[in-house]
This record gives structure tokens, sequence and C-alpha cells, in this order.
């Protein structure tokens, strides 16, 4: 892991008094291998967010089926109902906003369409103020320069007064000239850890607005050519967390908000990890996992 670049601190830092937040999460909750490690055996998917935020105290989910499949209120109120009203979301970005966005040419394909469609679906999140956050996780064709940028603020722009954070795969994005970027325009930056691989992004802390964003993806170097399941497939030692510590309330020191996300969801190691985090970082209703 690799942090010794400090970049700028974000600008407008809440005052020292302010309440700051700290919420630890999962990425997803309904997966089949979470029966056994996680959900008691013939838990029904129906019943897993409950028991994700009710039994295991977690506060924070991000959705990840609405990368797969536009939101649909009715889903979405479903989802809603069965949590408490402090749990908080934060939605995946639709494939059509991140990943389907190049004609033919090469030319941005700008849809208004889908933007509109998933803000409806999103509506009653919205609307509550559930939804800490939209995340569009960006491929790693999504080549840096001004095109990409453009497409960026445009995004924010639709998608607002919904918060947009970007994860960058391509790590030519890794750049304070980029951080600078997404603090002008009010974008957030996703923090990641993966493996350490010449072509993937490094972990870098850095918040370019007043909501952090950690996203853990595991470090398994069977990174390409294998399904998202073997991909994801890794679960932090205790060491390895403690490395995270430091540079997690760094920079949540300069923000409102910071939002920890764990994505080596393979069996469970997500939820594990969570828990163990959230343990290591003080944070209140740690339940452990049978």
């Amino acid at each position: 892991m690799s942090y010794d670049h400090t970049p700028e601190e974000v600008s407008g830092q809440p005052p020292e008094d302010e309440k700051r937040v700290i919420r630890v999460g999962a990425s997803g909750f309904s997966y089949d291998d979470w029966i056994g490690p996680v959900y008691p055996q013939g838990t029904k998917r129906a019943d897993m967010l409950s028991y994700y935020a009710n039994e295991l105290k977690f506060d924070l989910v991000e959705l990840n089926y609405t990368y797969y499949t536009m939101p649909a209120q009715k889903g979405v109120e479903g989802m809603l109902s069965r949590v408490e009203p402090d749990f908080t979301f934060i939605a995946k970005a639709h494939q059509s906003l991140t990943h389907k966005i190049r004609d033919e040419s090469g030319g941005y394909i700008r849809d208004e369409t889908a933007v509109a469609t998933f803000k409806e679906g999103l509506a009653p999140m919205i609307d509550g103020g559930r939804l800490a956050c939209v995340l569009a996780q960006f491929p790693m064709k999504f080549g840096r320069g001004t095109p990409g940028k453009e497409h960026i603020a445009w995004l924010a722009e639709r998608l607002a007064p919904t918060r947009l954070v970007v994860e960058f795969r391509n790590k030519a994005w890794i750049a304070q000239s980029v951080f600078d970027f997404l603090k002008n325009i009010g974008v957030g930056y996703c923090v990641v850890d993966e493996p350490d691989l010449p072509s993937l992004s490094p972990f870098m802390p850095v918040a370019t607005t007043d909501i952090a964003y950690f996203r853990f993806h595991g470090r398994n170097k069977k990174w390409f050519g294998v399904s998202a399941a073997q991909r994801h497939n890794y679960e932090y030692s205790d060491p390895e967390l403690r490395q995270f510590i430091t540079p997690i309330n760094k920079v949540a020191r300069q923000t409102r908000t910071t939002l920890i996300l764990f994505n080596n969801h393979f069996g469970g190691q997500a939820v594990r990890n969570a828990m163990a985090m959230r343990e290591l970082l003080g944070l209140a209703g740690q339940k452990a996992v049978g």
C-alpha cells in the first residue's frame, strides 16, 4: 500500500466542533454464498436486507444491482421498509452511464433518458434523504482527457442534487490535477484498495468533497480473465486492516461523512472485514458473524 504522496486537503473543511460521521458496510447484501457464512440456513432473499441491517447492525449498504438493472420505485420502497430510518444507501450508476457511453465513432453518448429513468427509480430514497450518493465506476478503457472530464461533469449535473462519487480503474486518472478538477465540480473521489498490479489504481487516500469514500476490493492478483466472484475472493487480515486506520482517520477529519465499503464479497468475506473495520475504528454496534 502506498500513500506517501499527500494531495492538497479538501476545500471547505467542516468546523472542528461539527459532528463527523463514519459508516461502514458491504457492497451488496444479496448473495447466495452468504447463506451459511453470514445468513442462517434457510434465509430467503427477501429477508437478507433486514438481517443485514437489524441483526448485523449495519447502517450502510452499496447497491450494486443498479449497475445491471435500472432501479424501480416499488423495489426501492420495499428496501426502505425493511430498515430503520437512519439506514443509508449508495447506488452504483447504471452501466448506460459509465460503460456503454461510446458510439461507433468513439464519441461520447449523453443518455438523458437513462439518467432520468435511473433517478426516477431511486426517487423514494432521494426524496427521503436516504441516498448518500451515486457511485460511478468507470472501466479501464475510460481514458483521462477532456472528453472524459466532460462526461463526468455532465453526469454530476444531471444527477444533482444527488451527490456523485467516481471510481477510476484507469490509473492515469490518479493525479493532483484530476483531484482539483473533481473539487471544482463538486464530485467525490473513490479511494480504492485492490491488487498491486501495474494497470490498476493505487491506494490514494484523498477526499475531493465533504464526502470521503473508501472501497476495498481485496488483493487477489487473479484479477483479469476470471469471474467477478473469484476476482473478489480475498479476506483482509487483521494487520492489513490496521494499516488503513491512520489514512482513514486523516481523511475523515477533513470531511463530514466517510463511507467505507467492502467489495470482497466472496463467501461473506466483506461482512467479516467490515465488522472488523468497524471495531478497529471504535464504532458502536459490532456483532460477530458466527
